[in-house]
């Protein structure tokens, strides 16, 4: 698969800016593992389902937290586009679904910078 120099930066950049979010506290982690356990959707289902909506290929997936709720987020890449997906972890369904800064990639300016779009809470 043939990337653009501007999509490969604008991956690498992502990646350099979320290696803080690797650093988890002990309740962070204890966190994860009971939601996991917990969860009615693994890792693996959402990956697929968040390939499926996209039709590419998944590059990164993590267990993700937003205003109390948890969900799964992948990354997906079709050609020079990379897609945010959250999967909801207790029925995954798709909550969310946005391409990662695509049109200033495409002019050579790296990702938008842009907050991220967030799942809907659930009532």
């Amino acid at each position: 698969m043939k990337l653009s120099s501007a999509f490969r930066v604008s991956v690498l950049a992502f990646a350099v800016a979320a290696a803080p979010a690797f650093a988890m506290s002990a309740k962070a982690l204890e966190h994860a593992d009971k939601v996991l356990e917990g969860a009615k959707t693994t890792l693996s289902q959402a990956i697929s389902t968040a390939e499926t909506e996209v039709g590419g290929k998944a590059l990164s997936a993590r267990l993700a937290r937003w205003h109390k709720q948890d969900f799964y987020e992948v990354h997906v890449v079709k050609g020079d586009e990379l897609t945010d997906v959250h999967v909801a972890i207790d029925d995954g369904k798709v909550l969310s679904s946005r391409p990662l800064g695509h049109r200033h990639m495409e002019k050579g300016k790296g990702a938008s910078g842009q907050g991220a779009e967030q799942p809907a809470a659930k009532n």
